[in-house]
């Protein structure tokens, strides 16, 4: 599934492209998207991530409840209570900072209480959690943590979503995830076969969604990209239909 992103800083669209002036609202880019045939949206708070104020929940959560279609919420979520605000506020899915690898015990209990409700993120550089937001101690405890003993750890308590992105190549089109997608499936090994892979981040164009279509990839997050109309929303879901 291809699924356009709209992430937002100070309540405004956090990029700027030819056609996402700063006239373009996140609301205006959200329908814009939909109308384009999104079956689904994916939707950052980018305040949450970097300061771990999350100042435009309710902006979100607004779209969320009034977009029509699916919508899913990232940004330092690190607890299961904002998770479950987020759960009420009209959201279908959250998706989890990889500060929750700094307690085992939580990243248990996520998969037990929210289901397929829950992602887990894994924000890595180099091949190690950078954990983008959530609560300061649990980041430093999962920062530096293998990419591999995370996404393991995962496994082994119930999580069966994850979403693998090099927080070094974001928002820069510089190519997908592919590497570190191969690494966390060859580190399941068989255990694989029971987890969905999402990834975003560095999408060019039509060739990287082919790519992630037939590595296996459940989904593929596009925001700049999209936004800035290199190919169709059309296109892509074409190019994310291939198969082996």
């Amino acid at each position: 599934m291809i699924i356009p992103s709209v992430d937002v800083r100070g309540g405004k669209v956090a990029f700027r492209t030819p056609t996402v002036g700063a006239d373009v609202t996140p609301e205006d880019l959200a329908r814009r998207f939909v109308a384009m045939g999104a079956r689904e949206l994916h939707l950052v708070d980018l305040d949450g991530a970097e300061t771990g104020e999350h100042l435009n929940a309710a902006l979100l959560g607004r779209i969320a409840r009034t977009s029509g279609v699916t919508c899913r919420l990232a940004g330092g979520i690190d607890s299961l209570a904002k998770a479950g605000e987020a759960l009420e506020a009209g959201f279908a899915g959250v998706l989890f900072s990889s500060a929750v690898f700094g307690d085992d015990t939580l990243v248990e209990r996520i998969a037990t209480t929210l289901g397929d409700a829950a992602t887990v993120e894994l924000e890595t550089a180099e091949g190690c959690l950078q954990p983008r937001g959530g609560d300061p101690t649990l980041a430093a405890r999962a920062r530096g943590r293998t990419i591999d003993d995370a996404a393991r750890a995962a496994v082994d308590a119930g999580v069966r979503s994850l979403y693998v992105i090099d927080v070094t190549s974001d928002g820069r089109l510089s190519g997908p995830a592919l590497g570190l997608l191969e690494r966390v499936r060859s580190s399941l090994g068989p255990r694989a076969n029971g987890v969905a892979f999402h990834t975003g981040g560095g999408i060019r164009d039509l060739t990287d969604l082919g790519l992630l279509a037939r590595w296996g990839a459940a989904s593929a997050v596009v925001g700049r990209a999209l936004a800035d109309r290199r190919f169709t929303y059309e296109d892509a879901v074409a190019a994310g239909e291939e198969v082996p």
